[in-house]
C-alpha cells in the first residue's frame, strides 16, 4: 500500500475512534438494558480493586487484571463509574488504532479492506452489547469482545502474506496481543497461540516469531514487577478451580452443537470448504493450512462463550477478501468471504450500531443501579417485580429467580440489616455476593463476583445467607455440600420468606 493509501487508512482508523468518542461524549454516565447481574458483579470488581483489592488474591475470577484495569485505573482517576465504564472501552479502542492500521497498510491490499477490517477491531472494542440478536444494551461479557478485538490483528498478520514487510512492527503487534490476551482472558491465548506460532514457522518468519516472543515476555514481566509472582500463583489456582467447576463446564451450547448444530454448522462448513480450496488452488499459499489451524481454536472459543457467536467469521470473511484479490478463482473465493461475513452478521452489526443506540435510549427509563454510583444505569421496571419460579416436580419446591434479581439483592440487604447483621461481610449461597453494594456490610475478601464451585471467601465471612430463590437451585445444594464437607457449623440467627442467615463458625 503506497503512502498517500497509508495516511487514508490512519484517518479512517483514527475517525472511527474518533466518532466512538463523540457518542460517548453525548450521553453521560452509562445506561444498560440487561444483564443487570453481570452489570453488579462488574461493579462489585470494578469497586474492590479501586479500593485496594488484588485481583485473584483478594477477588477470585478467572478473567484476567487486564479485563478491568482500564476501568479500575479510569475510577481512580476521579471519574464516575458509570463514566469509567463508558470510557474504558474507548480507551481500549484507541490502544487497538496501531494495530489495525499496521494490518491495514501491510496487509489488506485496499483501502476499503483496511477500512472495514479497522472497523471491524475497533467496534469490537467499544461495542456496548456482547453479540447475539437482543438489541438491549449491556456491557456482560465485555471482555470476550476485547479478546476478539486483540487477536484479529495478530492472526491476519500471521494468515495474510505481506505486502510492506516490517519485523518489528508485526512482532510488536503480535507479541502485545498474545500478552494481553493472557491478562484479559487466557482461553483466547490457549486456543490461538499454536496457530500463530506454527503460522509464523510456515511463512518462514522465525525472526518475527521469536522477537514476538520477545516483546510479549516483556510485557508480562513489566506486569510482574507491579504485581508479584504472586499474582501469577493466585492467577493460575482460579484458572484451576474454574476449570474443574462441576458448576459452569460451558455457558451456553455443547461443542458439537457450537460446531454443527443448524444455528452454526453453515459457517463451519464453509470454513472447512474455504481451507480444502485454498489448499487445492493456492499450494504455495500457506493461508489455507493457517486458517486450518486457526478454526479448531475459533470454534473452541466460541463454545466457551456466552451466546457461542462465531465471531470469528468477520475475521475469516475479510481473510478471504483480500485473498481473493489478484486471483485467476477470485469470484469464487469473494463469494466464499461474502458468505462468512453474511452468516455472521446479526451479531456483528448489533455490536456495530450499539454505541449508537446508547446515545438515543430514552432516559425516563433508567435509574441507578447502586444509589452511591447515580452515573451507571439500568432499566428500573427490571430491578423491581420480584418474582420466583416453583418446580412442579420437585417435593421440596426449590424456587428459582425469574426476574427482579437487583431488587431481590436491595430486599435481602435491608432484612439483614434489619435484622442487626450490619458491618458483616456476609456469604450467600449461589450466585449473589454483592451486599456490601447494597447496604452496609464489607465485601468478601477472596469471595467469587460469579459462583464457579466451592467456598471462596467464606473465611472472611460472619454471616451465611441461604436465599430462597436463586438462578439455579442447584448451586445452594452443592454449598451446602461443601459447608458440611468442611464441617463448617451454622448458627440460626434470622429467618423471613427472602433468606435464611446463619452465624458461621469454622472449623
Amino acid at each position: 500500500m503506497q503512502n498517500a493509501q497509508a495516511r487514508r487508512v490512519l484517518g479512517i482508523v483514527v475517525a472511527i475512534v474518533a466518532v466512538l468518542a463523540a457518542l460517548a461524549a453525548m450521553r453521560s454516565g452509562l445506561d444498560f438494558a440487561k444483564h443487570e447481574t453481570d452489570m453488579l458483579h462488574l461493579v462489585d470488581i470494578v469497586l474492590r480493586l479501586e479500593g485496594g483489592a488484588r485481583l485473584h488474591e483478594g477477588v477470585m475470577t478467572p478473567l484476567g487484571l487486564w479485563s478491568v484495569a482500564p476501568f479500575v485505573m479510569l475510577k481512580q482517576a476521579g471519574l464516575g463509574l458509570g463514566a469509567a465504564l463508558k470510557w474504558g472501552q474507548i480507551a481500549v479502542a484507541a490502544l487497538l488504532i496501531f494495530p489495525a492500521y499496521w494490518v491495514g497498510v501491510s496487509r489488506m491490499r485496499t483501502v476499503p479492506l483496511a477500512a472495514a477490517f479497522g472497523a471491524a477491531v475497533l467496534l469490537l472494542a467499544a461495542g456496548m452489547v456482547y453479540g447475539g440478536d437482543d438489541a438491549k444494551l449491556s456491557l456482560s461479557m465485555h471482555y470476550n469482545r476485547w479478546a476478539w478485538a486483540i487477536v484479529f490483528p495478530a492472526l491476519a498478520l500471521v494468515i495474510l502474506p505481506a505486502g510492506r514487510q516490517n519485523t518489528w512492527a508485526d512482532a510488536a503487534v503480535i507479541g502485545a496481543a498474545m500478552a494481553a490476551l493472557v491478562l484479559v482472558k487466557v482461553t483466547y491465548f490457549v486456543a490461538f497461540a499454536p496457530a500463530v506460532i506454527l503460522g509464523l514457522l510456515l511463512r518462514g518468519q522465525g525472526k518475527t516469531l521469536g522477537f514476538a516472543v520477545l516483546v510479549g515476555l516483556g510485557m508480562l514481566a513489566v506486569q510482574t514487577l507491579f504485581s508479584g509472582f504472586g499474582y501469577w500463583q493466585a492467577y493460575l489456582g482460579d484458572l484451576l478451580t474454574v476449570a474443574a467447576s462441576e458448576v459452569r463446564p460451558q455457558p451456553g451450547q455443547s461443542w458439537a452443537q457450537v460446531m454443527l448444530s443448524p444455528a452454526y454448522a453453515a459457517g463451519t462448513l464453509l470454513a472447512m470448504v474455504s481451507v480444502l480450496w485454498l489448499r487445492s488452488k493456492h499450494k504455495g499459499e500457506p493461508a489455507g493450512l493457517i486458517l486450518a489451524l486457526v478454526l479448531p481454536g475459533a470454534i473452541y472459543v466460541s463454545y466457551q462463550n456466552f451466546g457461542n457467536d462465531p465471531l470469528w467469521l468477520v475475521l475469516w470473511g475479510l481473510m478471504l477478501l483480500v485473498l481473493a484479490r489478484g486471483q485467476d478463482d477470485r469470484r469464487a473465493m469473494t463469494l466464499q468471504g461474502a458468505l462468512a461475513l453474511a452468516f455472521v452478521a446479526t451479531p456483528a452489526i448489533n455490536i456495530a450500531v450499539s454505541p449508537l443506540r446508547h446515545l438515543m435510549q430514552p432516559a425516563a427509563v433508567f435509574e441507578p443501579l447502586v444509589a452511591q454510583y447515580p452515573d451507571l444505569r439500568g432499566v428500573g421496571a427490571r430491578f423491581g417485580n420480584i418474582a420466583g419460579t416453583y418446580s412442579l416436580i420437585e417435593e421440596d419446591g426449590d424456587c428459582t429467580l425469574a426476574q427482579g434479581a437487583v431488587g431481590y439483592m436491595r430486599l435481602m440487604a435491608e432484612r439483614l440489616e434489619q435484622a442487626g447483621l450490619a458491618g458483616e461481610a456476609v456469604y450467600a449461597a449461589g450466585l449473589f455476593n454483592t451486599f456490601w453494594l447494597y447496604g452496609d456490610f464489607t465485601s468478601l475478601k477472596g469471595g467469587a463476583p460469579w459462583y464457579y464451585g466451592g467456598l471462596p471467601g467464606i473465611e472472611s465471612a460472619g454471616v451465611f445467607v441461604l436465599p430462597e430463590c436463586s438462578f439455579k437451585p442447584e448451586y445452594k445444594e452443592l454449598v451446602m455440600r461443601d459447608i458440611t464437607k468442611r464441617g463448617i457449623k451454622l448458627e440460626p440467627v434470622y429467618q423471613d420468606e427472602l433468606l435464611a442467615a446463619f452465624r458461621l463458625q469454622l472449623p
